[in-house]
């Protein structure tokens, strides 16, 4: 219980923004060598893969799927394609004061709303609000509880006053699509989350706007004349839906597509085909096995850490990703928030088995485990991971929702679940980690789905908010990886490089492999087709 290993393998972890940009370059840089031809409308399999969240509507929700979501709707600031800095979106500028207490964001002079209606400083607050108030169920509405008030002095700036010290603002700007208050001041939150106003007319200021959705099949967005950077290349822009793992790469094979992403398998099969480039790049995301802890049979820390002796993650990598991810000993991944000493829990059938005993657990009694991964190689890794547990003495049955949605509902009810197969987005800044483990009394968030109530972190996710200095800072998350690493409310696994392929057909794409899909710029409105 007390053994320690070193964590050995940083090399991906030191070098890991570093990574994204030394892959995705050659190719980016490929494809803007072409001078595009513009007009055409490009087809995509946008939703499909982990990345994606198809027909799930409304971004305050959906977790993933920004790819598409960032076509018609825009944000504040968004990350350069490689994550290394912040850049303007719909803020021009922004100041912070000394103790990141007061954030004065001056907005974009000229921007407008889909319908013509100008985008303001009100529309900032008017969001920031929205998704605050705990009837919008967002995911993100933990990002800004501590904002005390929001003064629009004028039409261009939104100044925000905190409660306390937040080093993580700008980084919750990236994931918050601004709404028109406009359009949406007379329904309340709670009417918005079943709405159908995110599927019917949406009204955003992205570089494409809302034309049409057949419901299982695709939606079409076609260009916004007005759009603040000028009209973009395409004339439009189509979602196809591909709910059969594998369509998608038919598809982009045949030429009824431009894009999806891939599996490793198909990325390994495109590879030497000329007329598509496989763009590929480290997840961000850590794909973790999340317990239900409200079920008496997980409350003992033995039962999750025999759980994680029992697997032998390094030749599940060798064998079945084919040496395309990396393990890991907590939710983050960069070396700074890595403390020096951690348990990698390597493979010990004969520890977990021990801890097994020694817990008490009924092992007769089966345990499932639920995800939405429903590609080949994830009900692999599933299969494989059953034969580990049982080896170690656990009856392990399988279940895979037939949607992401559904997976949400499931893992919203404690009754429904045991065990949960997922990935979770990482980023820059670590605070991404607090929606998922900080308690419900101290998080407004609904994705903390195991149930986790740890005072300790509670307080140091507060600390590591509240404090600036980036060294100082590193240390708080540094603790929270070792509470992470020796509690194991989730045995963490591996990040995965990720795989999308493009026909060479497509000038001036830009895609990069980022949990849940977005919060970087992609440059869509100069994305075109060759003629």
């Amino acid at each position: 219980m007390t053994r320690r290993n070193r964590f050995r393998k940083p090399l991906l972890f030191l070098g890991m923004l570093a990574l994204v940009a030394s892959i995705m370059a050659p190719s980016l840089a490929l494809a803007q060598e072409n001078s595009g031809s513009g007009g055409g409308i490009m087809v995509g399999g946008f939703d499909v893969g982990p990345g994606g969240a198809p027909e799930q509507f409304n971004p305050l929700q959906a977790g993933a799927g920004f790819t598409w979501f960032e076509k018609y709707f825009s944000k504040l600031m968004l990350y350069d394609p490689q994550f290394t800095a912040i850049q303007g979106e719909l803020a021009e500028s922004w100041e912070i004061n000394e103790d990141a207490t007061v954030y004065t964001i001056h907005v974009r002079e000229g921007v407008t709303w889909h319908d013509g209606e100008p985008f303001t400083a009100e529309d900032v607050k008017f969001t920031i609000e929205f998704a605050a108030h705990p009837d919008s169920a967002s995911y993100i509405g933990a990002k800004f509880a501590s904002v005390e008030s929001i003064e629009t002095p004028d039409d261009l700036t939104a100044v925000i006053t905190l409660t306390a010290p937040n080093a993580t603002l700008l980084d919750a700007f990236t994931f918050l699509v601004m709404l028109p208050q406009h359009a949406l001041q007379d329904i309340t939150p709670a009417e918005m989350v079943e709405s159908d106003w995110w599927r019917t007319n949406p009204i955003g200021t992205g570089p494409f706007k809302w034309k049409a959705y057949e419901p299982g099949q695709y939606v079409e967005l076609e260009a916004y004349e007005d759009y603040w950077r000028g009209r973009p290349a395409l004339d439009g822009i189509i979602n196809r839906y591909f709910p059969e793992a594998g369509s998608s790469v038919i598809a982009l094979r045949a030429g009824d597509i431009s894009f999806t992403y891939l599996t490793t398998d198909e990325a390994l099969d495109l590879q030497g085909d000329e007329n598509f480039t496989v763009l590929e790049g480290p997840s961000l995301v850590v794909n973790a096995f999340g317990f239900d802890l409200t079920d008496e049979r997980f409350q003992d820390a033995r039962v999750r850490q025999a759980f994680a002796y029992a697997l032998d993650r390094q030749i599940m990598i060798e064998q079945l990703f084919q040496g395309t991810a990396e393990a890991v000993p907590c939710a983050y991944l960069l070396p700074q928030f890595i403390p020096a000493e951690v348990n990698m829990y390597e493979y010990d059938v004969a520890m977990a088995q021990s801890l097994l005993a020694e817990s008490g657990i009924d092992t007769s009694q089966p345990i499932e485990i639920v995800t939405y991964y429903s590609d080949q190689l994830s009900q692999d890794v599933l299969v494989t991971v059953q034969q580990f547990l049982a080896d170690a003495g656990l009856t392990i049955t399988l279940r895979t929702t037939d949607t992401p949605g559904t997976y949400n509902e499931v893992v919203a009810d404690p009754a429904q679940w045991d065990i949960a197969y997922f990935g979770a987005a990482n980023g820059p800044d670590p605070d991404v980690m607090s929606t998922h483990f900080q308690s419900k009394e101290s998080n407004p968030s609904v994705i903390n789905r195991s149930g986790i109530a740890n005072p300790d972190l509670d307080a140091l996710f507060k600390q590591g908010r509240e404090t600036v200095d980036p060294t100082a800072r590193a240390e708080v998350y540094q603790q929270i990886c070792s509470i992470m690493n020796t509690e194991l409310y989730w045995v963490p696994m591996w990040v995965t490089t990720r795989f999308g392929g493009v026909s060479n057909g497509v000038e001036n794409f830009i895609w990069v492999p980022a949990p849940g899909g977005g919060r970087y710029y992609d440059a869509a409105e100069t994305w075109s087709l060759a003629a």
